[in-house]
């Protein structure tokens, strides 16, 4: 079982360096994906605690290259490359909370849907056709404005809630087309109980589509959060995102949106580089791991 891990393991590595090779566009990704990393996680060994709460008044507003601060300061008066820093670790914090949550709550009951089928699946669909039809952005509009501000746990846990019907109905269509395939009936007919074929049978293949989605869903809860702080809806106060550095833009007029540039592109090209490099991360993952199953 031993090695067979570590093959799974060496092979898939193999083969994601055999794809990052033939795709430019994806070894790009990824050195400016490594780049951003570590710039976040070294950065953060200077972000002072307060960062999200600071108010110097006389420090505000500082042009970039004043008084050392290489971006200038933002409206509170805090270092900006400081504040990105943290703004995009609390973006990526989020992104992964709710990617991590949705893949779990759409695999587990995906699958599970999927594989019994009968009244389980009607009962099932019929739920998620419903949630399909809400006004999703209305819902969280309401409750994070009677919330007045959430914290990042918080915000993470309403959108898993909230996001799960369109990935759980993915998985349950995988799982559809390979329940009736020749191996799954005979691991019923040997006795095999029913989650070891979905989790050791039916999951590793469909682990590469599983992967692709995780990724997109990164990449859509980053986004998601970003527009809803950047409305005014979201994080509460003191909590700093990447929506929250794009606010100042809301109130400034066309004119200061290219004296003031570094108010906003660092920003942007921040959530371009995260949301481009993780779904293009995603599908070279996809493919590395297609190319395991097709010589497996």
């Amino acid at each position: 079982m031993e090695i067979k891990k570590q093959r799974f393991g060496s092979k898939f590595i193999k083969n994601f360096w055999r794809e990052l090779e033939k795709d430019n566009l994806a070894l790009l990704a990824t050195i400016l994906l490594i780049v951003l990393f570590l710039f976040i996680i070294i950065g953060q060994i200077f972000v002072p605690t307060d960062i999200g709460t600071m108010s110097n008044i006389l420090s505000a507003n500082l042009p970039p290259l004043t008084n050392g601060h290489i971006l200038g300061t933002t409206n509170s008066g805090a270092d900006f490359v400081l504040t990105l820093i943290a703004s995009a670790s609390n973006s990526l914090i989020i992104g992964f909370g709710v990617a991590i949550l949705i893949t779990i709550i759409s695999v587990t009951f995906g699958m599970i849907i999927g594989y019994f089928g009968g009244w389980i699946d009607w009962i099932a669909m019929r739920l998620i056709d419903f949630w399909l039809v809400m006004p999703l952005l209305m819902i969280l509009a309401i409750i994070f404005s009677t919330a007045k501000g959430l914290s990042i746990w918080s915000l993470i846990l309403i959108l898993a809630v909230l996001s799960w019907p369109p990935n759980v109905r993915l998985i349950r269509t995988l799982t559809l087309s390979e329940v009736n395939r020749d191996y799954v009936q005979a691991a019923k007919i040997s006795g095999t109980p029913w989650y070891k074929i979905l989790f050791t049978g039916i999951f590793p293949n469909i682990s590469s589509t599983v992967i692709s989605d995780f990724a997109l869903t990164l990449a859509g809860s980053i986004g998601i959060e970003t527009s809803l702080t950047y409305l005014g809806f979201g994080l509460k106060h003191g909590t700093s995102s990447l929506g929250t550095m794009l606010t100042v833009l809301s109130g400034s007029s066309a004119s200061s949106v290219y004296t003031q540039w570094w108010l906003w592109i660092p920003v942007t090209l921040v959530l371009i580089i995260l949301t481009f490099g993780i779904v293009v991360l995603g599908q070279v993952a996809r493919r590395a791991i297609d190319q395991r199953q097709s010589v497996s």
